[in-house]
């Protein structure tokens, strides 16, 4: 009865887990010197020859995406996604070459409306007067709220980029390696941002450039439902478990006597078992989605490692 039991509660777990990537591009599998699959340019830039896979600057891996922008034309890209309620958007940003402007970008939005294409959340690595600033908005028409993120960038360095949208709040929060960043408009400081509230995303948009010839790398880009639970998602109350900072830990608060548990893998497989006091190491697990269960079926949580 138990054995049953168990396996209707993974089936349950299992059938409400989402797919863990809507989008997973490292672009190791892409030609060098193309267009990386599932891509389409809206607007190429210094040309599209230029929009392409490279081996030259690269975060992971041995390569990564170069878009190259021009004075009055930035290189865009977008991929068509059915975007989750709760969506993220993660990547690695390095400013190669930085204009005085914009120098590369990623975001959601919809390009098929209005003349420019409408960006629901665009995060931006800009500058102006010298002072090379990332900022978050929104476009439709116009530029939305600015937000200044409390973060200056140097070129020629990856930055971690993980921005959490709310669909149904309008709202997003932005983290910069690990960091969650807050944001100055009209001389109040925000953690949380608007986005463009009229619009449905279809799009995500990733772009260089175009106050002057600039060259973004792109690294990693993923897109996920948030609800995965990744680090930041899982709320640190009594009786939760939840992810240490590293991501090498599981802690359960306020544990009296050692649990005995099962760690299950996506695909269902038991991959770890034992007795649990309060932290549990999990340094050894690669990146994924992973089921945590008492062994008495009392208690089963899932979620996402990204580190």
């Amino acid at each position: 009865m138990k054995t049953k039991l168990f396996s209707l509660i993974l089936a349950l777990v299992f059938y409400s887990l989402p797919s863990q990537f809507l989008v997973n591009d490292s672009f190791e599998t892409d030609a060098l010197g193309t267009l990386p699959s599932g891509y389409t340019i809206k607007y190429n830039g210094t040309g599209t020859a230029n929009q392409k896979v490279v081996n030259t600057v690269v975060k992971n891996g041995a390569q990564s995406l170069q878009l190259e922008g021009a004075g009055s034309w930035s290189a865009e890209l977008y991929r068509t996604i059915t975007f989750p309620q709760l969506v993220t958007v993660e990547t690695f940003i390095n400013v190669d070459l930085a204009a005085n402007g914009l120098s590369a970008g990623i975001g959601i939005g919809d390009l098929n409306i209005g003349t420019w294409g409408t960006r629901v959340s665009r995060l931006e690595f800009t500058s102006s007067g010298g002072s090379r600033r990332i900022d978050i908005t929104s476009y439709k028409g116009s530029f939305g709220p600015r937000y200044l993120l409390m973060m200056n960038y140097q070129p020629n360095t990856w930055y971690h980029i993980k921005i959490e949208h709310n669909l149904n709040t309008k709202k997003a929060k932005v983290y910069i390696d690990g960091n969650l960043m807050t944001g100055i408009y009209n001389s109040q400081d925000y953690t949380e941002f608007d986005l463009e509230p009229t619009v449905t995303p279809i799009h995500l948009q990733l772009l260089a450039g175009n106050a002057g010839t600039a060259r973004a790398m792109f690294d990693d880009v993923k897109v996920y439902e948030t609800s995965a639970l990744s680090v930041n998602d899982i709320p640190k109350n009594e009786g939760y478990l939840y992810l240490s900072e590293s991501q090498n830990e599981l802690i359960l608060k306020n544990l009296k006597t050692p649990l005995e548990y099962n760690l299950y893998n996506a695909s269902g497989k038991l991959i770890k078992k034992g007795e649990m006091k309060n932290t549990l190491d999990i340094s050894e697990l690669p990146k994924g989605v992973y089921i945590f269960t008492s062994s008495d079926n009392s208690f089963s949580k899932k979620f996402l490692k990204t580190k």
